[in-house]
């Protein structure tokens, strides 16, 4: 692994133990097993190291998770199950290894998910790119609908931007449910939400 991807990966695992603001540089450098030169030498702050982390870490994982079930030869229903729980990590990816990041080591998602609230209310290129993401799981899932609209699966009343819109909303409050409330596992939640969801639109 060379240096670069060895700080932001040591970086990564420093900021979901402990958040953005109680991580300091000496604790990167540390990790790292770097120099302060040697920081600055590929990136110019703290700061510029979040965004990056973020950026490679979280964000590209869930856009090429999207990309890859656009492909993916399954029903609807399972297309939409398989991209929403690959997101908020479901029970079978909380338990093993994560996707995530290159070390064996487990993630807790619901730090994940924190971690990545936190950034995007104290940095505005994060809210960026969490906008960006929410607009193309969106558009997802809208695909998703209009697909089971065109093979009859889904009733043709339904307005597929519409309720797009709130199976996302169901699937960021189930989120906010765990994080607060994580006795009942979280896959468990979201199968029984997109059931009762998928249940009500087809035929």
């Amino acid at each position: 692994m060379d240096t670069k991807s060895r700080i932001m990966e040591e970086s990564f695992k420093l900021f979901l133990k402990k958040g953005f603001v109680d991580v300091s540089l000496n604790e990167i450098r540390k990790a790292s097993n770097i120099t302060t030169g040697g920081f600055y030498y590929h990136f110019d702050s703290k700061d510029t190291l979040l965004v990056a982390v973020i950026e490679k870490y979280i964000f590209n994982y869930f856009n090429s998770t999207i990309r890859q079930i656009r492909d993916f030869e399954g029903t609807p229903k399972e297309k939409l199950k398989t991209v929403i729980l690959s997101i908020i990590g479901d029970d079978i990816t909380i338990n093993k290894s994560t996707k995530l990041c290159e070390s064996s080591e487990k993630i807790d998602y619901r730090t994940l998910h924190l971690l990545l609230f936190e950034g995007v209310q104290k940095y505005e290129i994060i809210s960026k790119y969490y906008t960006e993401f929410y607009y193309n799981l969106l558009n997802f899932i809208k695909d998703v609908l209009d697909e089971g609209i065109a093979q009859g699966i889904i009733r043709r009343d339904i307005d597929s931007t519409e309720f797009a819109t709130f199976i996302q909303t169901s699937m960021v409050g189930t989120v906010l449910m765990w994080i607060a409330l994580p006795e009942m596992p979280i896959e468990n939640r979201m199968n029984s939400n997109i059931d009762h969801l998928w249940n009500y639109i087809t035929k």
